[in-house]
């Protein structure tokens, strides 16, 4: 799409100073600024939970380069893109499968249902993570997750996500 512009990309390591340059690069481009409060709302939310998701989930391989993380917000047209990837474990890739084939089935208030029953679960110690965060960004979206995964080695695959919102 010729009518495109880049609001956020970013490929490498993600830590807290890091965190905070991107959240601010977000915040203080002008397409942001000029989205309605509404849609700004969805747009950082989503952001901050993607950022979340890399810094608590991103697999490092030991001694390998390559596959760093990655983020970007797009606004092509009147859409925001939201795109994401990171390093997972092969052994991850059903149990990411099963939750975002989950969010992306369900309308609105069964998601919301679904967000109550995962906060109110006890956490088990064999828990990855409650996929909290893939209820509320597809809470925050009326499309679904576009998501997809690339086999970098016999462990691991690199995992991507879209998540595209109206402006």
């Amino acid at each position: 799409m010729s009518d495109s512009i880049t609001l956020v990309d970013y490929e490498g390591a993600i830590t807290f100073g890091t965190i905070e340059m991107l959240l601010s690069k977000l915040r203080n481009s002008h397409e942001f600024q000029i989205l309605k409060k509404p849609s700004r709302k969805r747009l950082y939310g989503i952001f901050v939970e993607s950022i979340d998701n890399i810094y608590k989930y991103a697999i490092k391989r030991q001694g390998k380069s390559g596959s760093p993380p990655k983020i970007s917000v797009k606004k092509e047209g009147e859409l925001y893109l939201v795109r994401a990837g990171n390093l997972v474990r092969n052994d991850d890739v059903g149990e990411i499968t099963f939750k975002l084939d989950r969010v992306n089935q369900l309308d609105v208030e069964a998601l919301k249902s679904l967000y109550e029953e995962v906060i109110n679960k006890e956490p088990r110690s064999s828990d990855t993570g409650a996929g909290l965060g893939l209820i509320t960004m597809a809470l925050r979206t009326d499309r679904d997750i576009v998501f997809g995964f690339e086999v970098v080695d016999s462990s691991h695959s690199f995992f991507e996500y879209e998540i595209t919102l109206k402006g």
